[in-house]
């Protein structure tokens, strides 16, 4: 009889548990929910600040033509970026593909300086690092520029008093005996094929060329702990319903199955530098 009760108790404290993990578990998923409701909800905000304040300016300078035409490629812009967030949810919830093409990095980098100009606000001074005569880079052309346009947002928050935001772009080159590691490049020549050769790079990075993007800020930086967790899914230091957690995990994710690969560093005080490798077309 007291073995009997024993397991009888045994099986309630088991079914207590269980109950409590799967209560634990759904609300866990209500607060993502919730977190990625709130971050969508900012993103398309943007989207629509950026739509009706160009709009407004219309109505105010409709007489002339040149800052029409210039508006009116900003809102067209700031659409396609709506189409974009529409484009890298579907992606995330694997219900849509990337449509990868060859792309000159200078037109997306110029095209993202033009954005940012509106978007950023005029305390920050945004540069190019160009190299000159890169070829193209291959990945999906809406999600690059997701991807770019969420970055450039990161480092303007990470500078609220301003700052220098910096996009660059250069061409690399993997060799196969080429080290795994993390880290920026430093780069030498290869001979053989005249391109820029990385003694450093993102772990696991498959022997090729690449075209390197980087987004470079002078805000305040993160300390180890915290660069440790930024690409975790859901993972924000944004206020509710400032960000999703999700930016930089679908820029993680974008990069890699374009067969590329992410390198962020940061330090306290120093700001941030996040490279996006990107395959060359094969």
């Amino acid at each position: 009889r007291l073995n009997g009760d024993l397991e009888a108790r045994v099986n309630e404290e088991v079914q207590a548990r269980e109950a409590a993990q799967l209560r634990a578990a759904h609300a866990e998923r209500v607060q993502a929910l919730g977190q990625l409701a709130g971050g969508i909800a900012h993103d398309f905000n943007n989207v629509l600040q950026a739509i009706s304040g160009g709009a407004a300016l219309i109505q105010r300078r409709f007489g002339d033509p040149v800052a029409v035409r210039r508006l009116s490629h900003v809102i067209a812009d700031a659409a396609a970026r709506g189409a974009a967030i529409t484009h890298r949810m579907l992606v995330f919830a694997r219900c849509g593909d990337l449509e990868a093409e060859p792309i000159a990095p200078a037109e997306v980098l110029q095209g993202l300086r033009e954005i940012c100009t509106y978007t950023l606000g005029a305390g920050i001074q945004l540069d190019l690092a160009i190299d000159p005569d890169l070829p193209p880079l291959f990945a999906d052309k809406a999600q690059l520029d997701t991807a770019l346009v969420n970055l450039a947002t990161n480092a303007r928050d990470a500078m609220p008093t301003g700052g220098v935001l910096t996009l660059s772009a250069r061409a690399a080159y993997v060799s196969q005996h080429a080290a795994h590691a993390a880290g920026l490049a430093s780069r030498s020549q290869d001979a053989n094929r005249g391109a820029p050769q990385d003694n450093t790079r993102p772990a696991n990075l498959a022997p090729g060329a690449y075209i390197v993007i980087g987004v470079q800020d002078t805000g305040h930086g993160m300390d180890a702990a915290l660069l440790s967790r930024v690409v975790e899914p859901f993972f924000t230091t944004k206020e509710v319903g400032k960000g999703t957690g999700l930016g930089l995990s679908m820029v993680k994710g974008f990069v890699e199955q374009s067969g590329g690969g992410l390198v962020i560093e940061s330090k306290p005080g120093h700001g941030t530098v996040v490279t996006l490798w990107l395959p060359q077309p094969e």
